[in-house]
């Protein structure tokens, strides 16, 4: 049996309208989010990033990456007369995760909190291949590898004779970077090599010849045998090759 025609206008009108329904949902996802009258979430993003960019312009030669999160599309925010300044909040620093601030100074004023990253890279020395604990450090064992320096809160090394020649306290992985505390000063004393003894009693000191029976760096206590007597003595490692005791 025939449908109607009636029904069949009434069926196309309620399609039409739902066809057009989805074209202006649709479209409203194209329009930018309105945070503030004229003013677009992004609208806002990028005058904090512009504050970001002028606060580390005296950093020019470092290599810097700054991104700014997003800010929160429900805001109804008043119209802001005037672009609204950013300022760092309080405890901020321009290295690392930061909140920047957004104020509008108007009649209907308003404070708003945006998420920022900056992050700063350099090029730093780390180990060209795995590296046991021990090891002294050779020209052939380390590379320059870029960086991020809020990574590396204990320090860097950035010349090679800073490195070269100390010791590691650690094992390192292949190009993990050399840190102040994975590495300790080199050996001042090999073991089985000869070493001056210097004991001192007061104000007076007394040198003799001895064997040092492991390695040590400056400062370290070593074990050393007298060459006469055939002791074995203890000692601090005051400079190449001298072991001082005090008694």
């Amino acid at each position: 049996m025939a449908q109607p025609v009636h029904n069949i206008h009434t069926l196309t009108s309620w399609l039409g309208v739902r066809v057009n329904i989805f074209l202006i949902s649709g479209l409203l996802l194209l329009v930018p989010p309105v945070v503030a009258g004229n003013q677009t979430t992004e609208t806002l993003r990028q005058t904090v990033l512009d504050f970001l960019h002028i606060q580390t312009t005296k950093r020019a030669e470092q290599d810097i990456e700054i991104s700014v999160g997003r800010i929160d599309r429900r805001l109804k925010l008043a119209t802001c007369q005037k672009s609204p300044t950013a300022f760092l909040a309080a405890g901020a620093k321009l290295q690392g995760k930061l909140t920047v601030g957004l104020r509008c100074a108007g009649p209907k004023p308003w404070t708003v909190y945006v998420p920022a990253h900056i992050k700063i890279f350099t090029e730093v020395i780390a180990a060209a291949q795995p590296l046991l604990r021990g090891r002294e450090i050779a020209v052939t064992d380390i590379i320059f590898v870029r960086q991020e320096l809020s990574q590396l809160r204990s320090g860097y090394f950035t010349k090679t004779e800073s490195v070269v020649g100390k010791i590691l306290t650690q094992n390192l992985s292949a190009g993990q970077a050399i840190t102040p505390k994975r590495v300790k000063a080199a050996f001042l004393v090999r073991r089985g090599e000869k070493v001056t003894i210097e004991v001192t009693i007061g104000t007076l000191k007394v040198k003799g010849k001895g064997e040092a029976l492991k390695d040590a760096a400056r400062g370290e206590l070593v074990s050393v045998r007298n060459s006469q007597s055939k002791r074995i003595v203890q000692g601090i490692v005051t400079r190449p090759g001298t072991v001082n005791i005090q008694m």
